[in-house]
Formats: C-alpha cells, structure tokens, sequence
C-alpha cells in the first residue's frame, strides 16, 4: 500500500519522519489518490500513543495537510481547466445535494457524499474564505475523532492489541459514513439522475 511506503521511506528520520510521511500521505489523498490517511494516522499515533503534545501535532499538522491537498487540486483544475461537460455534470451533482455550496466540504466530512473537493471549489467557483473555513473546521474535528478513538484504545488495552482496535474503529466509521452517502444518494436519486438528464 501506499501509505505504507511512504512510512517506511520516513521513518528514519524519527518523529519528524513520522510527520512528513503523515503530510505526504494525505496531500496525496486530498489531490484524488485514496490512501486511506485516517488507518495511518492511527499507527503513526501510536509512536507517542501516551503524549498529548503528540496527538495535538497530529491533529494540527493532518488538518492543515487536509487544506493543502484540496487548495493543490483546485489549483490544477483553476490551471489547467476542466472540460465543459464534466463540470457541468459536478455543479448539477451538487444542485441534487442537501447544501450546494461551501458548507458542502463539512458535510462531506461526516458522509462522503462529494470525491475530490478541491475540483468541485474551482467549478463551482465557491469562495474561498468559506472554504478554508469549513475545510479546517471539518478536518480538526474528523482528525480529533480520529485521535481520540485510537488514544481510547492504547490506554485502555494492551499496546499491541490497541491499534488493531483503534483501526477497526475508525473503519467502522469510514464505513458507516460511506453507507450514509449511498443511502442519501438513493434516497435523492443521485443513482442515476445526472446522467439521464443529459440524454
């Protein structure tokens, strides 16, 4: 896996390592290339799994590598451009959408109802300031969920059962969230719905 090589090609360098490796992996994700950061973020927490000061780093530096790969995505398709009917197909996605503007990105957070945000920004042309807002708002609080569930498990179980249980967690609400997309999706019509209103 990805993750996984990019820790290893990291983890001399110590905790720094460990926090590069962190950064990587989720730019990667936020510019369209899945990597799974929350299961990493549990396993490079459990280097400190007892510090505090390590889980608020964590935290920190995830939300703000969190803005930095949806703002490098938005900047790609700002540059380079999007095709006409791709775009046209993502701004009537949204319209579909509970909420169709910015505050989109901190639903998005609890149920992964839009993939590459930072493309659906530059389409849709949402401001920015609002972006920034919600994108970190909702990135503090899914990281913060994402500690606590692992800290839970590291303190109260033996160190090497705990991250499997912190990872099964987190999972489970990956899934969960998921599920919630595709339920309100159906629910909606999103199934189908974009592409017949083309033909």
């Amino acid at each position: 896996m990805i993750g996984e090589e990019i820790i290893d090609t990291f983890a001399s360098l110590g905790d720094i390592g460990m926090i590069i490796a962190l950064v990587a992996i989720i730019l990667i994700d936020g510019t369209g290339f899945p990597t799974l950061p929350e299961v990493w973020m549990v396993w490079i927490f459990g280097v400190h799994f007892d510090s505090v000061g390590w889980a608020v780093t964590l935290i920190v530096v995830a939300s703000l590598a969190s803005l930095g790969g949806n703002f490098i995505l938005y900047t790609i398709v700002k540059v380079v451009g999007m095709p006409k009917r791709i775009a046209k197909v993502m701004r009537r996605y949204t319209d579909f959408l509970i909420v169709s503007d910015e505050r989109l990105l901190l639903l998005n957070r609890i149920a992964p109802l839009v993939p590459y945000t930072g493309a659906f920004m530059a389409v849709c042309n949402w401001n920015l300031r609002k972006c920034v807002l919600y994108l970190i708002t909702g990135a503090l609080m899914k990281s913060t969920a994402v500690i606590l569930l692992a800290w839970l498990s590291y303190d109260n179980l033996r160190q090497d059962i705990a991250p499997w249980i912190a990872l099964v967690a987190v999972i489970v609400v990956l899934l969960a969230s998921v599920i919630a997309s595709f339920i309100y999706r159906r629910r909606v019509g999103l199934g189908g719905g974009i592409s017949r209103s083309q033909s």
